[in-house]
């Protein structure tokens, strides 16, 4: 199958399936973060992995939202699922998770060594010799049914039985083969099942150290179970992305949703800390395991943050100490972790972003008979966030797109601008603080910067840092026009100007007032001036300051900087449509400046009037904007005294196309 069959989490799934030549230890394998705020997509994502495994690829996924869990009980589901009957292969047999499972569960004096050590022998040569048919026997029922202590939870009642059938043919030769478990060193598995009762049922318990035990021997489990079953996968269907295409073994995968919740960041921690301590006792000499994590995360956590930090800056960062940009799911691969220039070791995480919809796969969510222009005023308004896409669809029902129209979603009241922000639950603040607060969440310099100067509005400080850790901010690879340039994601930029310019009369600060406010914020420079006096409509001050420096700027930066303003929000009324708003803006300009107009001068009243309304992500663009401004664009070009004007014919050629501004 060629790549772009495929989304982008598959496509780099498949990238990091291949695990090795058959025989040879295991690289190491990161913990791949999916990043995407709420909506992007995370579960689906995970859905179409799994589809794509199969039956070919050993897997298990885990789901974080709703309970919370310790990493033990996601431990167990894990082993549980991935010991399930896979095709063409012997089924997979955590061993030494689950004697130590019954070794945590039995009931021992925790302070007779000797008789603790008798106790646990009985227990294990009873489980060996019990005759049951299932997972309802008996002795298990007992098992099960004793007081479970930390940090044990529900899964250890529901999936242990189970666990613990998988092993019971082999439970003559168990302890013989624990002693290759580093906590065996000692050589006697018995003295190393009593220390682990101990620590978990003893005076002072220490489930930390627990955790730490059966961390490492699920970890254990999965490469003595892989290394056993390595031989090369004949019957599973493969396409991976590897150099060997004969003799290969695959990874197992582990599926994670919403690592963001508190269990989730308690188990990749305790997953990490495993791995290090093997490493560290290996002295680093084979000391990958065979098992690729695929978590789906909507927030950026503090603690990937501080490890990461040479490596990968936030994407929301335009700047810091790591040079490389966090990538996208079909940009990644497995050499841009491991090969980092500036460590020896790669880092525990892989951080990746997960796409937006293209225009195309909106097109088929939408359906089939829908208009073309339907499909492209929906992608442009949703900025390609599936869960807008949707929405938006929903909405629209059979409501006609028509080109240059700015009414689609309606013209007057909050709605439903601000309902589509409360579904998006983004912040600790109520929606109303969220909507003030828009002209300081939307201007493309305040966002990404908590050591900015004081802003004087209430709320704007936390806001920013949600709509930062939330992933809803990213930060350009190069340009921008202004220092630390960031971007708001389009959907949530549109909706929360959208709410503010129509919000009903005392429901908080007007528009008008909070882009005022924007204004005479520190930090002023002629870039977010003229950002701040375009939102507010002064258009012809625009019009000035890029007709002064048209001739002094290298074109290149002057149309990074138009780039900036001409995405300045729009308040111009919504049942007016593009080609009389667009005829008002370059009639008041005329008016103001009615003498000595040159052509520069016209042709940029033009530019700066077409590119502001077409930015605008809910006004619905056509043909007649891409050629107003494709226009403007051409005779600046040819009277520009200037000897750099591929710029500005570039330029031309993306908005004739519809990809500028």
């Amino acid at each position: 199958m060629v790549e772009t069959d495929h989304s982008g989490s598959v496509l780099l799934t498949r990238r990091l399936l291949w695990n090795g030549v058959t025989g040879k230890p295991p690289r190491p394998q990161p913990v791949v973060l999916l990043l995407g705020p709420v909506g992007a997509g995370k579960s689906h994502a995970l859905s179409e992995i799994t589809d794509h495994l199969g039956w070919g690829v050993v897997h298990a996924r885990f789901d974080f939202a709703g309970d919370e869990p310790a990493p033990v009980d996601v431990l167990i589901r894990l082993a549980y699922n991935l010991s399930r009957k896979w095709r063409h292969r012997a089924r997979p047999r955590f061993l030494r998770l689950a004697v130590a499972l019954i070794a945590v569960n039995a009931e021992l004096t925790t302070t007779d060594r000797g008789r603790d050590r008798e106790t646990l022998r009985g227990r294990l040569r009873e489980f060996k010799r019990s005759r049951w048919s299932g997972r309802f026997d008996p002795w298990l029922r007992i098992f099960t049914k004793a007081a479970v202590p930390p940090p044990f939870g529900a899964a250890f009642a529901d999936e242990v039985p189970g666990l613990l059938q998988t092993v019971r043919p082999r439970l003559g030769h168990i302890l013989r083969s624990l002693t290759e478990f580093d906590r065996f060193t000692s050589g006697d598995a018995l003295d190393a099942l009593v220390d682990l009762n101990w620590l978990a049922r003893g005076d002072e318990p220490d489930p930390d150290a627990v955790t730490a035990w059966l961390t490492e021997a699920f970890l254990a489990d999965v490469r003595e179970n892989h290394r056993r079953m390595s031989a090369p996968e004949r019957h599973s269907p493969c396409d991976c992305v590897n150099p060997d295409k004969q003799s290969h073994v695959h990874n197992w995968v582990v599926l994670l949703d919403d690592v963001d919740h508190p269990g989730g960041l308690a188990f990749l921690k305790a997953l990490a800390q495993a791995r290090e301590a093997y490493r560290h006792k290996h002295s680093d000499r084979g000391t990958g395991d065979p098992l690729l994590v695929v978590a789906t995360s909507g927030k950026w956590d503090g603690e990937w943050e501080r490890e990461l930090a040479r490596a990968w800056r936030p994407p929301w960062q335009p700047g810091g100490t790591a040079a490389r940009i966090v990538p996208s799911c079909r940009d990644a691969s497995y050499d841009d972790w491991a090969e980092h220039p500036d460590s020896a070791r790669p880092p525990t995480y892989y951080p990746v972003l997960l796409e937006p919809l293209t225009l195309r796969e909106v097109a088929t969510l939408l359906g089939k008979d829908v208009p073309r222009a339907t499909a492209e005023f929906v992608h442009r308004a949703s900025g390609g966030l599936p869960k807008a896409a949707k929405q938006l669809a929903a909405a629209l029902r059979d409501t006609p797109v028509r080109q240059g129209a700015r009414d689609v979603l309606g013209t007057s009241g909050p709605d439903p601008w601000r309902r589509w922000l409360t579904d998006l639950r983004l912040s600790t603040v109520d929606t109303d603080a969220l909507v003030t607060a828009a002209p300081f969440a939307t201007a493309p310099w305040l966002v990404p910067l908590p050591e900015h100067g004081l802003v004087g509005q209430p709320h704007v400080g936390p806001i920013l840092t949600e709509l930062r850790a939330s992933l809803w901010v990213n930060a350009p690879g190069d340009g921008g026009g202004t220092p630390d340039h960031v971007t708001l994601h389009p959907w949530l930029a549109g909706n929360l100007v959208s709410a503010l310019a129509r919000r009903n009369g005392g429901a908080g600060p007007t528009y008008t007032a909070q882009f005022t406010a924007l204004r005479g914020a520190p930090g002023a420079d002629d870039v977010r001036l003229a950002y701040c006096l375009l939102a507010l409509g002064d258009f012809p001050a625009v019009v000035d300051l890029f007709e002064r420096d048209f001739p002094k700027l290298p074109h290149q930066e002057w149309i990074d900087r138009l780039t900036v303003v001409v995405h300045a929000p729009d308040a111009q009324p919504l049942d007016e449509n593009y080609e009389r708003l667009y005829g008002k803006l370059v009639g008041a300009d005329i008016e103001q400046n009615p003498g000595d107009r040159t052509e520069i001068r016209n042709n940029l009243a033009r530019l700066v009037a077409a590119s502001w309304l077409s930015a605008n992500p809910f006004a619905v663009r056509g043909p007649a904007q891409n050629k107003n401004i494709s226009a403007a664009l051409t005779n600046l070009s040819s009277i520009s005294q200037r000897s750099d004007t591929q710029a500005l014919d570039t330029t031309a050629k993306l908005a004739s196309d519809g990809l500028w501004p």
